[in-house]
């Protein structure tokens, strides 16, 4: 019986520390020290996608509240081209060349022009008569080549003059049987305050039509070949009219007529060789490069002057692109 007893309590003993064991293995394990302070460092740091996602917003908000570039500012260009039939002589009635250059160099004055064109002018000692009756003909440069009659002035307070050429373009017997020689002049200048560049060219080619509309041709190319990046002012006496013209250089190399595509006019379709009630007189123009040329006004001058053409006025604005 004894013996029984005792294999009972050995057997509960055993059990008994069994389950002790078992029991241990379930508790969960306590965390190192190692394991405390990565996990107080989990809990305390942000996440490295929340410090991008900041980042990204402020620089977000930089761009959009930095201030845009200003546009740059046009540039305004005041033209008046004027056939003044040979200045140095005088077929108009007027008393004196005198008289002639006066009325000549107030009608200009009037428009405060920045370029005038004077094709057909004759000498250089009549351009300087003309500049020299103008207001503020201090301001103004006359650009007088040796052997052509076409002449032009300038406003030097204005722009300056960076070189100058002349180039013949062909031969001409008039009708009085004399012989002379038809010319291209040109002045490349630069407006001082912005440095605009720009090309200028008094016009006076022949009248008779395959060699007029040759030697537009032989101008266009000069131009594009030496300056192919800057605008073109051609004006004054074409001695072609209109349809004669769009079979030039002039429309193939895309160049404007101010008189058509200008945002104001004046006596717009007023015939500028009233004598035979045409329009020989014409501005064209043609944008640079990086320079967008916009002719906003044209004006035919009416008022009577001692000349066989009227001249014309126009304003452009050039901007740089």
């Amino acid at each position: 019986m004894k013996n029984t007893l005792r294999s009972i309590s050995l057997l509960l003993l055993a059990g008994l520390t069994v389950f002790g064991l078992v029991a241990c293995s379930l508790e969960p394990a306590k965390a190192t020290e190692a394991e405390k302070s990565a996990e107080k460092t989990e809990e305390t740091t942000e996440p490295a996608v929340t410090t991008a996602a900041v980042t990204t917003a402020a620089v977000t908000t930089a761009a959009t509240t930095a201030e845009p570039e200003p546009a740059p500012e046009p540039i305004t260009l005041k033209i008046v081209a004027a056939n003044v039939q040979n200045a140095n002589y005088d077929k108009s009635g007027e008393p004196t060349l005198a008289s002639k250059y006066k009325k000549l160099a107030d009608a200009f004055s009037a428009k405060t022009p920045d370029v005038v064109f004077l094709p057909e002018c004759g000498t250089a000692e009549a351009a300087e008569e003309i500049r020299s009756r103008m207001a503020n003909a201090s301001s103004y440069e006359v650009v007088a080549p040796e052997d052509a009659n076409v002449m032009m002035l300038y406003n030097k307070e204005v722009f300056a003059l960076v070189d100058k050429g002349c180039m013949k373009i062909g031969s001409q017997g008039d009708a009085n049987g004399s012989n002379y020689d038809r010319y291209m002049v040109w002045a490349r200048l630069r407006h001082k305050e912005s440095g605009t560049p720009l090309v200028v060219s008094p016009i006076h080619v022949d009248y008779a039509v395959n060699a007029g509309k040759a030697q537009i041709n032989t101008i266009v190319d000069y131009l594009k070949n030496n300056f192919p990046k800057i605008p073109f002012i051609l004006g004054g006496d074409f001695n072609l009219e209109m349809s004669a013209l769009t079979k030039t250089a002039l429309v193939t190399e895309g160049y404007g007529n101010a008189g058509t595509r200008a945002t104001m006019t004046v006596n717009g379709s007023a015939a500028t060789f009233p004598e035979k009630n045409i329009i020989l007189d014409f501005i064209w123009y043609k944008s640079g490069l990086t320079y967008q040329v916009k002719a906003t006004k044209y004006e035919v001058i009416m008022e009577p002057l001692p000349t066989d053409h009227r001249p014309i006025y126009t304003e452009f604005s050039i901007t740089k692109q």
